[in-house]
């Protein structure tokens, strides 16, 4: 689910816009959505094709650098940075792991909600596709050979992101969609903030 979230259709009807032009259209998009809370349901193969148990929970993403993804179901998992250090929690394990939200992050899914749409193009190569019902369909591929994952793809309906499908470097697909999508909500105080609970056991990377 990491690699998923910090690095994953229908048939388009289009050919592939300019570069040039769809890096412009991404950001556009982009610059629109300063933050979003979602519901999302998460499906992964494995590289032998095979389906891996379907996750699903919420999210929330905030400029600049916050970001909340819960997983409820089937397991229980945190995984929020509040800017600076981000924190992956796991209850059953009555664990906790910090680690510092390096410039790493610039070469994963993150970059997309919580960074800076104006950086896209010094991280990725862009290109664009019409769907059906006149949605946006972003294709972006790494330009870091160390990067999380292999390839992107993004789909964008009035303006929400509805899905996004990636591949990672271990040959596993990952389709993530969302629901109950709310553009530029307001946030409660300390929802990207994290004091682990009494008795967890903290993992400190930093």
């Amino acid at each position: 689910m990491i690699r998923a979230m910090m690095a994953a259709m229908v048939l388009f009807v289009a050919t592939s816009a300019h570069a040039g032009d769809a890096t412009a259209d991404l950001i556009k998009v982009l610059s629109g959505i300063n933050s979003m809370q979602a519901s999302f349901a998460q499906r992964t193969t494995d590289a032998k094709g095979r389906a891996l148990p379907t996750q699903s929970g919420k999210m929330s993403v905030k400029r600049p650098g916050m970001f909340r993804w819960e997983v409820q179901k089937p397991d229980h998992q945190l995984v929020l940075s509040s800017g600076k250090v981000l924190w992956i929690y796991d209850p059953d394990l009555l664990q906790a792991t910090r680690q510092e939200l390096s410039d790493q992050v610039g070469n994963t899914p993150a970059l997309l909600l919580s960074g800076d749409p104006r950086k896209l193009t010094q991280a990725f190569d862009i290109s664009a596709e019409e769907g059906s019902g006149g949605e946006r369909v972003f294709t972006l591929k790494p330009r870091a050979k160390d990067a999380l994952f292999e390839d992107l793809r993004v789909r964008f309906r009035n303006g929400a992101m509805v899905q996004m499908e990636l591949g990672d470097t271990l040959g596993q697909r990952t389709e993530i969609s969302f629901s109950n999508i709310q553009l530029n909500p307001v946030f409660s105080a300390g929802l990207f903030d994290f004091v682990p609970p009494k008795g967890v056991d903290v993992i400190d990377q930093i």
